[in-house]
């Protein structure tokens, strides 16, 4: 990151803040050159609902959604939060998983964003990959992350918001009115 970047990252902060938004709740985005247009790695443990560290101890942020907090200093234990965790976790914990790019690859903390999907049985054919920041969403464990809202899957993840919320799926069942 060059010395002009860093310097800037405590104003953003603070214009988040000082905007009525909390901390981690913004995840600004910055350009990144270091997108290739896919790759594979290795889930070596969630974090919460929508980030995992891989077993080369990158962190990734699935694009595009937005999971309720499980353990913030600033912040209580969100509705769902640990619900949302323990499905990311029992989906991606020790899988081999494809990550996609948008125009933007990391946020302002450093963790690379990407669409994450798992790999389907037959290796040749990606018909049965499942794209988890839909499936995630679909299911009702996260939401669709507003910011976000120019990436190129954000009708994919608005519609399956929509299922999840006229079915009451997940958060929306029990978190959301």
């Amino acid at each position: 990151m060059q010395h002009g970047s860093l310097l800037a990252m405590p104003l953003l902060l603070s214009m988040a803040l000082l905007s009525g938004c909390k901390g981690l709740d913004v995840v600004p985005i910055l350009n990144g050159d270091n997108c290739a247009p896919t790759r594979e790695v290795t889930v070596a443990r969630t974090l919460d609902g929508d980030t995992f560290e891989t077993t080369e101890g990158e962190s990734i942020r699935l694009l595009g959604i937005n999971a309720p907090e499980i353990a913030h200093p600033d912040q209580d234990v969100e509705c769902w939060g640990p619900e949302s965790g323990d499905w990311l976790a029992a989906q991606l914990t020790d899988q081999t998983v494809k990550l996609g790019f948008d125009a933007e690859c990391t946020d302002l903390y450093g963790r690379t964003l990407a669409y994450v999907w798992t790999l389907g049985t037959d290796t040749g054919d990606t018909s049965d990959d499942v794209l988890i920041n839909e499936q995630s969403v679909r299911e009702g464990e996260s939401r669709v992350y507003e910011d976000f809202d120019d990436i190129k899957l954000a009708d994919i993840l608005y519609e399956a918001q929509a299922v999840a919320q006229r079915e009451s799926s997940g958060l929306w069942g029990v978190c959301e009115s």
